[in-house]
Formats: structure tokens, C-alpha cells, sequence
């Protein structure tokens, strides 16, 4: 499953840029990432900080001046670089959004590829408002186990049969403590038999 940006998530790059150039800045950080999901003001990633209890302005305010504007005189207005920590943040989405089985890169994975940086400026301010990567990606099980699931069967198995010779394929628990056993791991005790349970 190739994941690719969400509309919303492209929004936030080109506004992470504008954001940049407003603040004097010649490159783009993952504070200005912050600042463009900020701006953009929708998506699940904010819907998650709000729901974290944090302000938005407040926080934009917080992001501004922990970053200081430099002189709007030295921007160079054509190519503007990614740095080393925004550029994976961007590549760590791809990851995040495997993680969760989406097809989609969505702002909360975005959000959780920057927080899986502890060193980075947006890390430390969220950390002052109790948001880290662990309580982002529990408010993401949380609201995506509110949504019903209307569109699924019920009775539908866990496993479906691999079109590459008998294998199965696993659809992952976003949940699980061993992502990567599931993913090239078999439960075998679907198939054991039932009756077979009173051998000691």
C-alpha cells in the first residue's frame, strides 16, 4: 500500500512555506509545519490538539516567538529548503500512516511524525501542554474507534485469503504492541482444532 498527501496535508506544506517567508526565515522547520496545520485550521490534527485542550493562538503565539523573526531582507522568495528534521517528519508520515492502514497521509500523521522528534522545537512546546506522541496517537484509536463502522460486515473474518498462493493477509490492529510479528506473523490458533484442546 503506496500512501500518498491529502489535499489538507499538501495545504499545510504550501502554507508551512508562506509562514516561513512571513517570519524572515530562509527554510522551513518543523515549526513551520506546525504553523501551516495552524493556519489551515481544520483536519484531525488540530481536531486532536484542541481535543488535548490546547489553543491554537496561544500556541501559534508560543511557536512565533520561540523562533524569533529574522530580517525580511535575506529571504530568498524562490527556493525555500526543507531542513534535516522537516524533511523526515515528512518521510516518517509515510510510516505513521502505514501504522493506522491508511491509504491517505492525513495531518494527524503529520502530527505524530513530528512529535516522534523529541528534540525538535514543536516537540518541547507541545510537551508544556501534556501533547506527545504517545497521547496524539492515543486520541487517534480513540476517535477512530468512535466512528461507527457502518460499511463493514460484522460477521466479517479478521483474515483474508492472499491472491499470492495461500497465504492470508492481516488487516493490522493499530492497537497491537507487536505491529511487525502481525504484519509476517500467523495466528496459528485459527487453526487448531477445536477438540483438540483436551490433549494435556
Amino acid at each position: 500500500m503506496e500512501a500518498r498527501f491529502s489535499p489538507r496535508v499538501k495545504d499545510v506544506i504550501t502554507f508551512s512555506r508562506e509562514e516561513a517567508l512571513r517570519l524572515g526565515h530562509d527554510y522551513i522547520g518543523t515549526e513551520h509545519l506546525l504553523l501551516g496545520m495552524i493556519r489551515e485550521g481544520e483536519g484531525m490534527g488540530i481536531k486532536i490538539l484542541k481535543s488535548l485542550g490546547v489553543q491554537m493562538e496561544d500556541l501559534r503565539k508560543e511557536v512565533e516567538t520561540s523562533i524569533r523573526p529574522h530580517s525580511k531582507n535575506t529571504v530568498n522568495i524562490g527556493n525555500i529548503p526543507l531542513v534535516k528534521q522537516a524533511e523526515k517528519a515528512l518521510k516518517v508520515t509515510y510510516l505513521e500512516a502505514k501504522l493506522f492502514n491508511s491509504a491517505i497521509i492525513g495531518t494527524e500523521h503529520l502530527l505524530l511524525a513530528i512529535l516522534k522528534d523529541e528534540d525538535s522545537i514543536v516537540t518541547r512546546l507541545l510537551k508544556r501542554y501534556q501533547v506527545t506522541y504517545s497521547t496524539v496517537k492515543d486520541e487517534i484509536d480513540f476517535m477512530s474507534n468512535e466512528k461507527p463502522r457502518a460499511e463493514a460486515p460484522r460477521n466479517e473474518p479478521e483474515e483474508e485469503p492472499d491472491d499470492m498462493g495461500g497465504g492470508f493477509k492481516k488487516s493490522l490492529d493499530p492497537k497491537s504492541k507487536t505491529p511487525v510479528l502481525d504484519n509476517f506473523g500467523r495466528d496459528l490458533s485459527n487453526y487448531w482444532p477445536k477438540w483438540v484442546n483436551w490433549i494435556p
